[in-house]
């Protein structure tokens, strides 16, 4: 079985990240006040027990945790962004573009996830991204920060983040796969590819999507029992371009 469309984003767990599904990486509101953001990436291996909203913020903000305590990010690599890309500001559809082909890859590593260029984040691994202010990338600050956050096994609970303990590096056996109920199935969300070479083109939609996303999925989970999702036309807008495929066939 194959679904060959593609749907308006599957709205995994968060909303960005690539979107738990695409709030986690959106700009959002005022950060907290209790301690402003510097222009200094926090080092891999720094934790934070933010909450959903909290955690939405597109900069670091509060007190850093011990990683053994209970805690829902935890920081990855710090990533410098080329002047080309940095030119463009903070939150360009290019720098989300640039990023989104590197985080969640360096997440799974991170962790040790077997194929980490194009394994799907689990409970553990869904990639967050942070950045220092406008201000502060103005003045020359130009880092992306990738994190791993601690998210619910099933979208029933999604917009939440569920509390861990110790770090999830080289502990990959910590996370867990992630299904999504839709109109196709129950699926476990597996793989995920962002179409770069289709960046910087119109919105493909699902015709021109199918073709790449579909043989990438059945490449990757050696067969056809599947569905995929893709991004929405206000997402690749964005900078977002990456198919998600979700297999139906029982572990």
């Amino acid at each position: 079985m194959r679904v060959r469309r593609i749907a308006a984003l599957a709205v995994p767990l968060l909303a960005t990240p690539a979107l738990i599904a695409a709030a986690l990486t959106t700009p959002a509101a005022a950060a907290p006040t209790d301690t402003p953001p510097t222009a200094v990436a926090p080092e891999a291996g720094t934790c934070w027990n933010y909450t959903y909203k909290q955690a939405s913020l597109k900069t670091y903000t509060g007190t850093a945790i011990d990683c053994a305590e209970a805690h829902t990010v935890e920081t990855v690599i710090t990533l410098d962004v080329p002047k080309d890309v940095a030119a463009k500001g903070n939150n360009s559809p290019e720098l989300v573009l640039w990023m989104d082909q590197r985080c969640q890859p360096e997440v799974n590593r991170y962790a040790g996830v077997a194929k980490p260029d194009v394994a799907a984040p689990g409970t553990r691994t869904w990639y967050l991204w942070y950045t220092p202010t406008a201000r502060q990338w103005k003045s020359g600050a130009h880092w992306v920060s990738c994190a791993a956050a601690s998210v619910p096994s099933d979208e029933k609970r999604r917009g939440k983040l569920v509390p861990a303990r110790g770090s999830i590096a080289g502990n990959a056996a910590l996370s867990k796969t992630i299904t999504f109920t839709t109109e196709y199935g129950t699926g476990a969300y597996t793989y995920r590819k962002p179409l770069t070479s289709l960046a910087g083109q119109r919105w493909p939609g699902s015709a021109g999507l199918q073709k790449k996303a579909a043989g990438f999925c059945e490449k990757e989970l050696g067969h056809t029992k599947f569905f995929w999702y893709g991004p929405s036309e206000t997402e690749w807008v964005a900078g977002y371009t990456a198919v998600r495929c979700y297999s139906l066939k029982k572990s």
